[in-house]
């Protein structure tokens, strides 16, 4: 007969393991919320001064509307502030209006965990896109396209109105003598007027592959590139004229 006695089981303790994925997301994220509020902090004077430079800096880009390639900060602090931290540091200076360019000074404030203050300097450099003279240029000249062209200079010692299109410039007599590779602004600059109201000018009328120049009053006074009225000695006609050049006007108009 077959051996029906039942065989004994062995059931061995299992090991437990406890997964909890919910709690790892929240923790996770935890960290990544809160490490860089503490890496903030944990920033010495000197990295939380640099990084508020470099935003008052580029607030300063952003009125400008342009992009900078290059930028220089030094900073001077005192040796005392280079074991300190500050949880809460408040970074101030006088004209606040004005962008922190060429030496600046800072007053640095700090509210935990312990109270001090103390001052600190900086050196700002930008570098942007300016008009500067192709070469010399001299009192009385017009200028022209050739006169003019872009170079990256450090704006920190420009006190003038600041030109990043030469274009804007055409046609501007020049007050005073410029040198070569200086920086041209409106105030060393004056509108020019080729054309003179009253004037008698040369005007030409450009059509399918010929030109015709006729003698014409100028109504108005003109610049270069300028749209003025004009009027036909010889018909009596008025239309209107582009300045191209001294005493000089082009048309399309019969």
């Amino acid at each position: 007969m077959p051996n029906l006695t039942p065989k004994a089981e062995v059931t061995l303790p299992q090991r437990k393991w406890a997964f909890f994925p919910a709690a790892g997301a929240i923790m996770a994220l935890l960290l990544l919320i809160t490490w860089p509020l503490q890496a903030r902090q944990e920033l010495e004077p000197e990295q939380q001064l640099k990084q508020h430079i470099q935003q008052e800096l580029q607030q300063y880009l952003n009125q400008l509307g342009v992009k900078a390639r290059q930028q220089d900060i030094q900073l001077n602090l005192p040796s005392s502030l280079s074991d300190r931290r500050c949880d809460n540091l408040d970074i101030s200076r006088r004209q606040q209006a004005e962008p922190p360019l060429g030496r600046v000074s800072y007053t640095l404030s700090c509210t935990s965990p312990q109270r001090w203050q103390s001052r600190a300097v900086a050196q700002v450099k930008l570098y942007l896109p300016l008009v500067v003279a192709s070469r010399t240029l001299e009192r009385d000249e017009v200028l022209t396209a050739d006169m003019l062209s872009l170079q990256e200079l450090d704006i920190g010692g420009i006190r003038h109105g600041l030109e990043f299109e030469p274009g804007t410039l055409l046609g501007m007599t020049v007050k005073r003598r410029i040198s070569a590779g200086s920086p041209v602004s409106r105030h060393l600059l004056q509108a020019a007027y080729l054309v003179q109201k009253g004037a008698q000018i040369t005007v030409q009328y450009r059509g399918d592959g010929f030109a015709v120049a006729t003698t014409a009053i100028a109504l108005s006074d003109g610049q270069l590139g300028e749209r003025i009225s004009v009027q036909n000695i010889s018909s009596g006609k008025v239309i209107d004229a582009i300045v191209t050049g001294e005493n000089n006007a082009e048309t399309t108009q019969k």
